[in-house]
């Protein structure tokens, strides 16, 4: 399986919108045997931040966005640009993300794993995915135990 997650320049987690993300670190999540195995496949570059004739507003990086803005077709499509990078990942991993950037990628079959605000280091986020996947996908019914 594939994921991916928006970082920043330096290769450090970005936690603003992954729309608005300098680049995204794309990892390889393989089970062997019985031991499961992480790996960076490469950095790309997100289209958007290359594209973009300016830079992004403080709105779209904080997933602010009106709701005029959100619904505007252009903007709207700039979301479904972050396919052309992400389009054979399973998973985006993000700590925030808009509502167009989940709907464009939901339509692709890709699903979002949120980040705890918390986690700021990649490789606790992807721990904390396998951990959180794996578990969520053995859980057939939580019941309130008090």
């Amino acid at each position: 399986m594939k994921i991916a997650l928006p970082v920043k320049d330096n290769l450090t987690m970005y936690k603003n919108n992954p729309h608005t993300a300098p680049k995204f670190a794309i990892y390889s999540i393989d089970k062997i045997h019985e031991t499961i195995e992480y790996s960076l496949l490469s950095i790309i570059e997100n289209p958007m931040s290359k594209l973009k004739d300016k830079m992004f507003d403080n709105e779209e990086i904080a997933c602010n966005c009106s709701a005029e803005k959100q619904n505007n077709l252009e903007h709207k499509c700039e979301h479904y640009s972050l396919l052309e990078t992400l389009h054979d990942c399973s998973y985006l991993l993000a700590s925030r993300y808009c509502k167009n950037t989940q709907n464009s990628l939901k339509k692709a079959g890709i699903k979002i794993f949120k980040i705890p605000a918390i986690i700021s280091r990649l490789d606790i986020a992807i721990k904390n995915f396998i951990i959180g996947a794996s578990l969520a996908s053995k859980i057939k019914n939580i019941h309130n135990a008090s």
